[in-house]
C-alpha cells in the first residue's frame, strides 16, 4: 500500500517543488508510514469477518483455504501485494485526472447553484408574518 501513496507525493512534489521545502518529500513518506503502521489491522480484519460470513457459506471458505493453500494460492498470496501496487500505480495517474476534473465540475455547479440562489433570492419577496 505504501508505494502507490509515496508515488504520488513524489509526483507532487515534484509538481511544486518550488513552493515546498526540500525535505517536505521525506518528511511526508515518514508521515504516512507512521499512519500505515498505526492502523489497526487486526481490528479491521475482525471487523471483516461478518461480511465473509454474510457471502460465503462454511462449504465455500473451506474451499477457499484449501485452494490458497494449494501451490497457486500460495502464489496468489506471495505476489498479491505487487500486482495490487503496480495496479494501483498505473491506475492513479487516471484516478488523479479524474479526481481534478470531478473536483472541477463540483466546483463549479456549486458556484452555479450559489449565483442562482443569489438571484432567486433577490427576486423573493419577503413573507410577511402576522402577529
Amino acid at each position: 500500500m505504501s508505494k502507490p501513496l509515496h508515488n504520488m507525493v513524489h509526483e507532487d512534489y515534484m509538481k511544486n517543488r518550488g513552493k515546498l521545502p526540500p525535505d517536505f518529500e521525506a518528511r511526508m513518506d515518514k508521515i504516512m508510514d507512521d499512519m500505515l503502521m498505526s492502523m489497526p489491522f487486526d481490528e479491521m480484519m475482525d471487523a471483516m469477518v461478518p461480511t465473509y460470513q454474510k457471502h460465503f457459506t462454511r462449504g465455500e471458505l473451506d474451499a477457499l483455504t484449501a485452494f490458497y493453500s494449494s501451490p497457486t494460492g500460495q502464489k496468489i498470496l506471495r505476489e498479491m501485494p505487487a500486482i495490487m501496487s503496480e495496479a494501483m500505480e498505473s491506475m492513479m495517474p487516471i484516478m488523479r485526472k479524474n479526481i481534478e476534473r470531478m473536483t472541477e465540475d463540483v466546483q463549479q455547479q456549486a458556484a452555479e447553484m450559489l449565483k442562482e440562489s443569489r438571484q432567486n433570492g433577490a427576486r423573493r419577496t419577503p413573507a410577511v408574518t402576522r402577529n
